[in-house]
């Protein structure tokens, strides 16, 4: 593993001190963790993850004002996220949201240690595509008409040469594009904000903060809760990519369903 991701750097979230206390001490025996910040409501910890930067964020769900669900579309730093909480309902919303994991209270520390090992994992997972595209200085484009024709990645020595229309989505993580074309995933330096705009005379649309799909390759479409939509991919593992409820509008709109 790199040394980028030998030691986690967590912030948590949860309003009850008595929980606080609880993580508090069950991480402190966790050699590769860095606590590097804790918060008492939802204000606090959208302040803190996007201040520290944390790779990982522990929420808990039922926290006043803002819960631990809604919080995370209003960061600009987008870390993993584990949701904790004590009540069992929220575990398809927590999922809907691409988290790592859900925990429900109370937990052992030998489930928070799965946890954070699936974290680690994943991002284990992207900094390892993120190093392979280090050669490239930003992503490059190929444009005629205003039109993106190609998405350009280097790595090292190597340029890869992607068609827009062989991407089936491009998601972002922790402030990183990765391309999906059914068989890898390739580091873009754009955000998504700047892939959504590039891409939208060839059928990709928004259905997510975190989501840039291509029309072209949804394969169903199924209703979700609170308005929004399961979107389901035509590749191998029929990826399965929940919309906003924003998103939800914008393709019913654009496939006229």
């Amino acid at each position: 593993m790199s040394e980028a991701v030998s030691k986690l750097r967590l912030v948590f979230a949860d309003d009850e001190l008595p929980a606080r206390e609880k993580l508090t001490h069950q991480l402190s025996l966790m050699d590769n963790i860095d606590v590097v910040g804790i918060a008492t409501n939802g204000k606090e910890a959208i302040s803190l993850i996007n201040e520290l930067k944390p790779d990982v964020a522990l929420l808990d769900i039922q926290m006043p004002e803002i819960n631990g669900l809604e919080l995370v579309d209003l960061l600009n730093h987008q870390p993993l996220i584990i949701y904790t909480t004590a009540y069992d309902q929220f575990a398809i919303e927590a999922f809907e949201h691409a988290s790592v994991d859900y925990l429900l209270k109370p937990f052992p520390i030998a489930r928070l240690k799965k946890a954070l090992a699936k974290a680690q994992q994943q991002l284990a997972q992207q900094q390892a595509v993120i190093q392979v595209n280090n050669g490239s200085d930003k992503a490059q484009y190929e444009l005629s008409d205003n039109k993106l024709n190609k998405l350009i990645s280097k790595s090292g020595e190597r340029i890869f040469l992607l068609s827009p229309a062989d991407i089936k989505f491009i998601k972002s993580e922790q402030g990183n594009s990765f391309a999906h074309d059914g068989k890898a995933l390739h580091h873009l330096s754009d955000t998504l904000d700047q892939l959504e705009h590039s891409l939208s005379s060839q059928n990709f649309v928004r259905i997510h903060r975190s989501y840039l799909v291509n029309v072209d390759h949804i394969k169903e479409i199924q209703r979700w809760f609170n308005g929004k939509l399961m979107v389901i991919i035509n590749d191998e593992e029929k990826s399965e990519l929940s919309t906003s409820r924003a998103g939800a509008d914008k393709l019913k709109q654009l496939l006229k369903i």
